[in-house]
């Protein structure tokens, strides 16, 4: 504070040095870290500190408000930290140090300067040669554009010293606003106007700079995904690319603004050039305002940019041309982060929002790599760049780019609990998910995200590592113990992961597998106690476990109240996972040759895999009761008549013998329903179909059953609703390529009696979905089917 001071023209002590020096009380509000960051005169009778503070959103507000009630009351000498110092006059003062001022002592870093108020002006006082250029460059700039400009306001601009220029204040009579006006377009379109060019790529010195700044970076704090991406933009651009560029103010934005009648007062300009591209700050404008006073996410930014209206910045400048105001998005990020990031690495203390930055940075880029990695890709990439300077460690992750994980795999990391809510809000936010399903339990939160394009990715955020209610290892030493790996990953060590595994499978009664069997190799020249007893669980997996139960027992987090404790999360937790964790039924219907036998193994496998639930395949029915002919010809002949015989081959014509088979058939779905809900379903099975009551009917000659419909539309009434349905179909034509079975007449005819039942019975079902699907791309209806489970 002293250097700052002496810029201004006065030595301030507190001690009394010469006889003419003036006692002068001050009053600070304080940095974190216990700096001055607000300091004025005491004597002063309004806050004009708050000059200094941007006043946009609701917090902001209120603390604004409570420090004009302070002054108000004339509290401030009672509120604020008070001292006295000894002003001496150097060399013709900027300001009178008993009047009314106030001062900012500026945020740390290269381009680091304070600001004084007083006399209605800003006096802009650089603290390092960096802010010293910056403060000259602003007084250039406003003397350049003042004669040229009318849509919009500007400072009056002096220079008093190297270190000082003054500006008068433009905010007099002004109103913040938050929000983009025909003020804000008005002069953004007149900034465009000034020095406006057309240049090749490769003859564009500012991004070409900064490119050169920006792969000289040698920083582990800053996130190696985000790297990674934009080295991916720039390798997609070409020199020969045309670009529009022209002055930008640099940082425009809802603080550096006022509204004043109708025109904008705008100030700071130190950040300007001539060479930015077309729109930069119109997306600057939206991008900061949206990460620093809204703290919304990169979804709402991105639409609040795409904005189409009659009036609207895309309309007015991009001509509706939704690319084009992409590619120069494109560019805004790059000039934006690549002279950030240089200037951030630069910085030894960072402070939060720089991590908000990151944050949405690393979403936007996103837009521009949906050709090189999916969604779930670039999830996987945001989510470890969003914990990097965090403490976690990664549970058997493999040693690679982290996007790379099996479609099949989860991620498992250990953390400080403290971290799960930071987490889980990161993934909700994220533009790229569709929905997020979460079961927390005391030791671990299971978090599944469906992302927008369909797949599934599973992340398991561990705090305690437990079997059942005793915890085998503790989460704060796998962290602690852990190592980065070449890609940025954190990891649990060789041989705590070695330990997890075999306790895992040993405390589970389960071989383990031959893929795990190299950590056996981490025990070798281990000497510790746990290691010695794990060891021969590789060589003899039928050897009894209570000597590794009564180690893991001695441990003091399974002993006395830490015993209690664990074993009543431990019950809780099955109480709520039986709450929770139900399971729900699947059917298949639709006519041989209809792709429905690959449809459901593959489902299955996902399901298994992917939403990590059991799976159970019934055909047609419960089966509680065997099909007919098991009581004439024996279980095996009836059986392989049955799979051998084509479908609709049955004589039967007879009503009442057709009733005597739907009672029997209909007494399995009638009382197996229940069976299966008990044995399956609520022990969260998903149980699926292949082909269900619905065959009785739209075709119950399959089963050899010839009865009006109304009896067997009936009948479905009186049974549970399974939770999923699906008909799918596809051209007859197909079907027939795939298998001859039935006729084309007869294909055309049930698939359209499938799908008006199945639109029928939608309209009619509040809590069950009915969808006719036609299976043209197997993936497209996978995922279809995925996401519609995942979403209802």
């Amino acid at each position: 504070m002293e250097n700052i001071f002496t810029k201004t023209g006065y030595s301030i002590s507190i001690k009394k040095v010469n006889k003419n020096d003036v006692v002068v009380t001050l009053l600070t509000i304080n940095n974190a870290d216990g700096t001055p960051r607000w300091v004025w005169n005491a004597k002063s009778n309004h806050p004009l500190f708050l000059k200094f503070y941007n006043i946009s959103s609701k917090k902001a507000f209120v603390f604004a408000t409570l420090i004009k009630l302070v002054f108000a009351l004339r509290l401030q000498k009672l509120v604020f930290k008070k001292r006295s110092y000894y002003f001496s006059v150097l060399d013709n003062p900027v300001f009178d140090c008993n009047t009314n001022w106030a001062l900012f002592t500026g945020t740390i870093g290269p381009n680091k300067k304070a600001v004084l108020y007083s006399n209605n002006s800003f006096y802009k006082i650089a603290i390092t040669p960096k802010a010293s250029q910056l403060i000259r460059k602003e007084h250039e700039v406003l003397e350049k554009i003042k004669p040229i400009i009318s849509s919009f306001e500007i400072p009056n601009a002096t220079v008093i010293s190297n270190n000082i220029i003054q500006l008068n204040d433009v905010s007099i009579n002004g109103e913040r606003i938050k929000n983009i006006t025909p003020n804000h377009i008005a002069a953004l379109l007149e900034i465009h106007t000034v020095e406006k060019q057309t240049i090749k790529v490769g003859d564009w010195d500012l991004f070409n700079s900064l490119k050169k700044d920006f792969r000289s970076i040698n920083d582990p704090r800053i996130p190696k995904n985000l790297i990674r991406k934009i080295n991916t933009v720039l390798d997609t651009i070409s020199d020969n690319e045309l670009i529009e560029l022209s002055l930008s103010h640099g940082d425009f934005t809802p603080w550096n603004m006022y509204q004043k009648k109708e025109k904008l007062a705008i100030y700071d300009w130190e950040l300007a050039q001539f060479d930015r591209p077309k729109a930069f700050d119109y997306f600057h404008f939206i991008v900061q305002n949206g990460i620093l006073v809204n703290h919304e996410s990169w979804g709402k930014i991105y639409a609040d940019i795409r904005k189409i209206d009659n009036n609207s910045f895309a309309c007015l400048f991009f001509n509706y041309d939704l690319e084009e105001l992409n590619n120069y998005l494109k560019y805004y990020l790059l000039i934006n982060c690549m002279q950030y990031l240089k200037i951030y690495s630069e910085q030894k203390n960072w402070h939060i929002q720089i991590d908000w930055l990151f944050q949405v940075w690393n979403e936007g880029f996103n837009v521009f790599l949906t050709n090189e990695y999916s969604s779930r890709e670039l999830i996987i990439m945001d989510l470890f760049d969003s914990i990097q300077n965090q403490e976690y460690a990664a549970l058997k992750f493999q040693n690679g780019f982290p996007e790379i994980l099996s479609l099949n795999s989860d991620i498992d990391l250990v953390i400080d609990k403290k971290m799960n809510d930071s987490i889980l809000k990161t993934i909700q936010k994220h533009d790229l998910v569709s929905k997020v399903t979460f079961s927390k339990k005391s030791f671990m939160n299971s978090i599944q995200i469906l992302t927008n394009d369909a797949n599934i990715l599973s992340i398991d955020l561990i705090w305690q590592l437990k079997r059942r209610n005793l915890e085998i290892l503790d989460a704060k030493k796998l962290i602690e113990t852990g190592f980065t790996n070449n890609y940025g990953i954190k990891n649990v060590s060789s041989i705590c992961t070695s330990r997890y595994i075999a306790l895992f499978y040993i405390l589970n009664v389960a071989k383990i597998p031959k893929k795990y069997l190299i950590y056996q190799e981490a025990f070798n020249n281990s000497k510790k106690t746990i290691d010695f007893i794990i060891k021969d669980y590789f060589d003899n997996s039928k050897k009894s476990k209570q000597l590794l139960l009564n180690y893991i027992k001695s441990n003091k987090q399974n002993k006395g109240i830490n015993y209690i404790k664990n074993t009543l999360n431990y019950c809780l937790d099955a109480i709520k996972n039986h709450q929770h964790n139900k399971g729900f039924i699947v059917t298949f219907s639709g006519v041989d040759g209809a792709g429905k036998s690959t449809v459901i193994e593959k489902i299955a496998f996902r399901i298994e895999k992917q939403l990590r639930k059991p799976v159970i395949i019934l055909r047609h029915r419960p089966s509680i009761l065997p099909i007919l002919s098991v009581w004439t010809k024996g279980k095996e002949k009836a059986h392989q008549d049955a799979t051998s015989s084509l479908p609709r081959q049955g004589k039967n014509k007879s009503f009442a013998s057709s009733i005597l088979r739907f009672t029997y058939y209909y007494s399995d779905y009638l009382f197996g329903q229940f069976v299966i809900y008990f044995k399956y379903t609520s022990r969260g099975y998903v149980v699926i179909y292949d082909r269900y009551y619905f065959d009785f009917i739209n075709d119950s000659k399959r089963s050899n059953i010839v009865l009006p419909k109304i009896i067997s539309k009936l009948g479905y009434y009186l049974l549970l609703k399974p939770k999923f349905n699906f008909f799918l179909f596809a051209d007859t034509n197909v079907i027939l390529d795939r298998k001859k079975e039935l006729t084309k007449e007869t294909i055309e005819e049930l698939t359209k009696e499938y799908s008006a039942l199945f639109d029928s019975l939608s309209v009619k079902s509040n809590s069950s979905v009915y969808e006719s699907i036609n299976n043209e791309e197997l993936d497209v209806t996978l995922n279809h089917i995925v996401k519609t489970i995942i979403l209802s």
